[in-house]
């Protein structure tokens, strides 16, 4: 109980996707130890830990905090918490830069190690192709024997969880908001089938809203879960980009479905396939380079025969509480152009609070240098390679500074400072 209490407090104090986590564990080699330290043993072990996140720490500022979610995990909720170390953890997330301190998990996590995953991303108002694709396609893998690894959300994710279901395969879901919360609240049916086949999991305290912030943190663990990645269809700007550039940093091929290049919801489909994507034409493209790993458990031999079953229709709908597909055109033209206008102004508005100084407090202090290190005209990843920063490190600060408003992607693989 202890034990478990001590990853509860330690994720508290730091925060979700710490970039301090992993030299901490490395040097003191448990949450007791750290939450032991001194001041100046943690500053050792992390030089660039923020104020708040050190007095936390050393003021045990969460224990409170720590036993009232533990009683709520282990009381009626029945969620089980896998810590760090724990032996159901999966090794894929330890393996990234900033790993989750913990999961909380509602279901039965799967073995990622004897399973193949299939990571599946896409906007939340896709178009009726879009979600075609991403139903057939996800059906088809997971009646092959495949794991859908999705978020849950509203579009893409939902219809990939629900075709998985559909199939009789295993899906995981990673929200980004608390374990407690269903978000859109629309998918409630949704999420009861997935832990009923599944989990859902998430590395944010019950409680925690599901805010713009918290999704792409979220993006990295189903691009680390996931063998593959998948996106059926993607807008220029979309939260499925991040997840790509996560995927890519990991190591794991990105599989795209080739858009029409005048429609605006696959300009980032085409984008990445233009910067080295592996296109998919149908779901054996996908399950092809997986079998000599996952021959034991991938059966693509089905897939002729699943296909006939693999539709997103009214009837699927109904069934999971998807909002796709049978909304009047108008109205859903008018739903994505209302969703457009919020994304741009929230940009702008995020944008305009972070080009102050004084508003770049919301990074760590080594945020804070790395940003400085970046010229006003466009650059290149390289520019941050070129002065000692690791790639690794390169790249996720660039995906913190682009959902931060502070720097947006430009074409030719370059970014600029807003």
């Amino acid at each position: 109980m202890q034990h478990e209490l001590n990853w509860i407090e330690l994720a508290e104090c730091l925060g979700p996707a710490s970039m301090h986590f992993r030299a901490l564990i490395d040097a003191f080699g448990s949450p007791e130890e750290i939450l032991s330290a001194t001041k100046e043993e943690i500053q050792d072990a992390a030089p660039y830990i923020s104020v708040g996140a050190l007095s936390s720490i050393t003021s045990h500022r969460f224990a409170a905090r720590a036993k009232e979610i533990y009683r709520y995990c282990h009381g009626s909720a029945g969620i089980r918490v896998y810590p760090y170390d724990h032996e159901a953890y999966p090794v894929a997330l330890r393996d990234i830069p900033n790993p989750p301190i913990l999961l909380y998990c509602e279901g039965a996590l799967p073995d990622f190690s004897s399973k193949a995953a299939i990571g599946v991303v896409g906007p939340r108002h896709p178009d009726a192709y879009g979600e075609q694709v991403a139903y057939k396609l996800s059906f088809e893998m997971a009646a092959s024997g495949a794991m859908i690894v999705s978020g849950l959300a509203q579009g893409i994710d939902g219809i990939a969880t629900a075709a998985a279901i559909a199939a009789g395969g295993v899906t995981v879901s990673v929200l980004g908001c608390g374990i407690d919360l269903t978000y859109p609240s629309h998918h409630k049916r949704l999420r009861a089938e997935c832990v009923e086949s599944g989990a859902v999991i998430t590395e944010f305290a019950p409680g925690t809203r599901p805010n713009g912030y918290n999704f792409p943190m979220r993006n990295r663990i189903i691009a680390a879960l996931s063998s593959v990645l998948f996106v059926p269809e993607a807008p220029e700007n979309s939260g499925s980009l991040i997840t790509a550039r996560y995927a890519i940093l990991y190591g794991r091929r990105v599989f795209v479905v080739p858009g029409d290049i005048t429609a605006t919801a696959s300009l980032g489909s085409n984008l990445l396939l233009q910067a080295g994507a592996h296109p998919v034409l149908c779901a054996l493209d996908v399950l092809q380079p997986l079998l000599p790993r996952y021959h034991a458990t991938l059966d693509p031999s089905v897939i002729p025969e699943a296909g006939q079953y693999a539709a997103l229709t009214s009837d699927v709908q109904r069934r999971f509480g998807l909002r796709a597909g049978d909304a009047p055109k108008e109205k859903r033209k008018s739903e994505e152009k209302t969703a457009q206008v919020q994304v741009v102004a929230e940009k702008e508005t995020k944008a305009r609070a972070c080009v102050q100084e004084q508003d770049l407090s919301m990074l760590d202090p080594r945020a804070k240098e790395l940003y400085h290190l970046l010229p006003d005209e466009a650059f290149t990843i390289d520019v941050l390679v070129s002065k000692g920063v690791s790639s690794a490190e390169a790249i996720s600060a660039l995906t913190v500074f682009e959902v931060c408003g502070l720097v947006h992607p430009v074409p030719g693989g370059l970014y600029e400072k807003k």
